[in-house]
């Protein structure tokens, strides 16, 4: 008998034809290969055979072009994922040629006003291009050359500091630094500092608090005076570099006292004319804030329930709000990538006073929050121009802008009649303060950001007639810029926490008004005087130029400019 008879074979295993295969790859039997496919993009894009010659292939090399090859091997692609993988290119090509041209009509079309964005208008013809980097700009003058960081203490010896000398510095921050952010308990603070006289410096926060106290009180002065001269800034930098080496231990932490530390080490660092650095403890000291219950409802409070609310500790709300506008202020200047300034509100909370208060503190928040409520009205106003799109002389938003300028004036009058007598701006400059002297630097800033859409506009847009209104507001705002100057010359040389901004915004203005002598029509709107006041801000620029590497670099153009107008 067969011995297969009967079993079970099946009728595929025993004939060359019933053998299984494996099913062969993806595209191998539809696209036959013949050839792998390495051709660059410009070979490929035109279905030629490429020579693959490096850096150039002979095709792009004869013609001009730009030879790419693709730095993945495509031999093992088939032909279906090729034209995938080029059209992948080809959409990734657009989009970013679609974003570029976004940014960049987005940076023509709408307002700001930074010395940066003055250098780069089309009457200076790009010759400032390589002047607008600020932060490179600051880099060029060392962080030792006024806050030392590897100095030592040798110095000022901090631990055989007598009590009155410290009672001494304490009595000057409050005069002099204190009363322009009122975030201290001064019956408190005494205590801290009778504390740490008698006990020594720790490494604990108050210890760190009251070296910066003496650091600010070392270098701080009237208004009246100059610049601290070098003795007293070699002693502030014994004092605060010994905060230094303590306020790392506070980084884990989040509290007031901490914010506090942060916070005034900031307000050294921009005494010393490093806002950079400035910058940086000022976001620490913000997020030490952020465990405050109050700091997240004050930010999403509607404003119906505003009245409802319930309010934080004094100290909590004093200090979240000093942090912020520092730190958001600063932020707008530096032009920081990773962190936009626009679309910033200010928190709908106001801090609260101390209860018990003597009367000259009384005067100090007056000043504190008559200057957080015009701060919130330049944001709001800010957000709004910054994104005005700039028209042309024959649209009609001139109108619309003009009818919002009028709006703005009436609001910031009735910030200046709700002023109380004792910040009143309603009397002669000559009997000004330091709070006042400030508050009024903080005014001319709303004039010259509501006026400013003009004065660009009759400064770089020469071609056909003006508008009335152009002509008005812009005769408006370069009077501002000559205003700002005269109101500011007084302290041209006095060291304190706002010298940068100072520096910043008569550069800015004196820019401005150089840019309006260099046009024809502008230039019939200058006030008069105005070549003096420009040669008073290189006065300026030349007293700190060796302080500040932005204030080097905005010397030389600002006498280049004067000198061929």
């Amino acid at each position: 008998m067969d011995p297969s008879f009967g079993s079970p074979v099946s009728p595929l295993s025993d004939t060359p034809q019933s053998i299984s295969k494996r099913p062969p790859p993806r595209g191998t039997a539809a696209y036959p290969r013949k050839r792998a496919v390495t051709a660059c993009q410009v070979c490929r894009a035109r279905r030629t055979k490429c020579d693959n010659k490096k850096p150039s292939c002979s095709f792009c090399e004869r013609v001009g072009a730009k030879c790419i090859s693709s730095s993945v091997d495509l031999s093992a692609f088939d032909p279906a994922s090729l034209k995938i993988l080029e059209r992948l290119d080809h959409l990734e090509e657009t989009l970013a040629l679609q974003h570029s041209q976004l940014l960049q009509q987005k940076q023509h079309s709408q307002y700001s006003h930074l010395v940066t964005d003055v250098l780069s208008w089309p009457v200076f013809e790009s010759r400032y291009d390589a002047h607008l980097n600020i932060k490179s700009l600051l880099r060029k003058v060392p962080l030792d050359r006024i806050s030392q960081s590897t100095a030592s203490d040798s110095y000022v010896s901090i631990s055989d500091l007598d009590s009155n000398a410290g009672v001494k510095l304490l009595d000057i921050f409050l005069q002099h630094v204190h009363v322009k952010n009122p975030i201290l308990d001064e019956k408190r603070v005494r205590q801290i500092v009778h504390r740490v006289s008698l006990e020594g410096f720790g490494w604990d926060a108050e210890s760190c608090l009251v070296l910066l106290i003496y650091a600010l009180g070392s270098i701080a002065s009237s208004f009246s005076m100059s610049s601290s001269d070098s003795t007293n800034i070699a002693r502030a930098n014994s004092y605060f570099n010994a905060s230094q080496k303590r306020i790392g231990t506070l980084l884990g932490k989040g509290g007031v006292i901490e914010a506090q530390c942060f916070f005034f080490s900031g307000v050294y660092l921009m005494s010393a004319l490093q806002p950079i650095h400035a910058w940086r403890h000022f976001v620490q000291a913000l997020a030490c804030c952020q465990e405050f219950d109050f700091a997240m409802q004050s930010l999403s409070l509607e404003r119906k329930t505003i009245s409802e609310s319930s309010s934080g500790p004094p100290a909590e709300e004093s200090v979240y709000w000093t942090c912020w506008k520092s730190e958001i202020e600063l932020r707008q200047n530096l032009q920081l990538p990773d962190f936009t300034a626009n679309d910033q509100a200010y928190p709908r909370l106001f801090p609260t006073p101390p209860a018990e208060s003597e009367k000259e503190e009384h005067r100090e928040w007056y000043y504190y929050l008559a200057e957080i409520s015009l701060r919130r009205l330049d944001t709001r106003v800010r957000n709004e121009i910054c994104h005005t799109q700039r028209p042309s002389y024959e649209h009609l938003a001139f109108t619309q802008l003009s009818d919002s300028v009028l709006s703005y004036e009436e609001q910031v009058n009735t910030w200046i009649y709700s002023l109380p007598e004792t910040m009143s701006l309603q009397t002669p400059e000559a009997d000004d303060d330091v709070l006042k002297f400030i508050l009024r630097g903080h005014l001319m800033d709303f004039y010259e950001l509501i006026y400013w859409p003009f004065v660009e506009a009759v400064i770089n847009q020469q071609q056909g007639s003006r508008p009335p209104v152009v002509e008005e507001y812009g005769r408006k705002g370069l009077h501002c810029c000559l205003e700002r100057i005269r109101l500011n010359k007084p302290g041209f040389t006095h060291r304190h926490h706002g010298t940068w901004f100072m520096i910043q915004s008569c550069t800015r203005s004196a820019l401005v008004i150089l840019a309006a002598a260099r046009t024809t029509q502008a230039a019939e709107l200058l006030p008069d005087g105005w070549d003096g006041a420009v040669f008073d801000v290189i006065e300026m620029l030349r007293f700190w130029e060796h302080e500040v590497g932005d204030a080097a670099d905005r010397l030389r153009i600002l006498e280049g400019l004067l000198g061929s107008v």
